[in-house]
């Protein structure tokens, strides 16, 4: 296992990565030296909302970062309306890869949780255990992913602002009125660029119904939940949890959809605890 500081592995452009049918490479932020953890990021952020775990993790265990395609460091995809979850899970695949890990801790919270199901559907024999936060299962409605393509377009016409005002249904009513953890998370959303909102959004809208796979994840699994989550209820929580062969729940209070960001210490002890007791 290598050892060090902070790595980043910026994604070469579209025609560098050797075949002309791949897209463009993920970058992938590296640092730390132990058993793999693999953090993705939720809409519309990018891998640095994973910080707070990162410095308190680090010590211990390899945390892994991929940005999505036109969020953080990742270049854009060339089409990103055709952006899909799978495509995304392959591209992280291959970053892991390069980066020689065969086996890691998928940690996916909103977005990434629907990331961590794709991996589970490309490759499972990798995933050593799983923690969702703030995710669900089921796909879409039909209104809801019509919703997410003309969000997409919108951000290409008009720009990343556009998304910004849903910042306040990602937080929790306290941390919406705390600017030290409500500016960061704008900052974090301007991070990402018109193509990387559209990308996310394209990809979430078509993504499938993969409850019928959570009862085949014989893996060690949380399922992390804020007790104030606009976007995702405590009864779906529940029911996820419930549904994984090994799931268990455990609730932050006070917090909303990016728990990981309005109660680090809370959220780092409860994953900490987590994975101390797999192992």
């Amino acid at each position: 296992m290598r050892e060090g500081g902070g790595r980043s592995s910026p994604g070469p452009g579209p025609g560098s990565s050797g075949d002309p049918q791949q897209p463009p490479r993920l970058a992938l932020h590296d640092t730390g030296a132990g058993p793999s953890l693999l953090l993705l990021h939720a809409f519309p952020l990018d891998a640095s909302q994973w910080d707070h775990q990162v410095a308190a993790l680090s010590g211990g265990f390899r945390c892994l970062r991929p940005d999505m395609w036109g969020c953080g460091e990742s270049p854009e995809l060339p089409e990103p309306l055709l952006a899909t979850l799978d495509g995304y899970a392959a591209a992280v695949l291959r970053s892991l890869d390069a980066a020689g890990v065969s086996e890691f801790v998928a940690v996916g919270t909103s977005m990434g949780g629907y990331a961590a199901l794709a991996l589970l559907r490309l490759d499972p024999e990798r995933v050593s255990a799983l923690v969702l936060a703030s995710s669900r299962a089921t796909a879409d409605t039909p209104k809801q992913a019509d919703n997410r393509r003309e969000m997409a377009k919108l951000a290409l016409r008009d720009g990343v602002e556009t998304v910004v005002p849903m910042v306040k249904r990602l937080l929790g009513p306290r941390a919406r009125d705390e600017p030290h953890i409500a500016d960061p998370v704008v900052g974090r959303i301007r991070h990402c660029r018109p193509a990387g909102i559209a990308a996310c959004q394209a990809a979430m809208a078509c993504r499938p119904d993969s409850t019928p796979l959570l009862g085949l994840v014989d893996v060690p699994a949380l399922v992390i939940q804020g007790d104030q989550d606009a976007i995702v209820s405590l009864d779906e929580a529940r029911e996820e949890a419930a549904v994984l062969p090994r799931g268990e729940l455990a609730v932050i209070p006070g917090v909303g959809h990016l728990a990981n960001l309005e109660d680090p210490p809370a959220f780092t002890a409860t994953l900490r605890e987590f994975l101390d007791r797999i192992g």
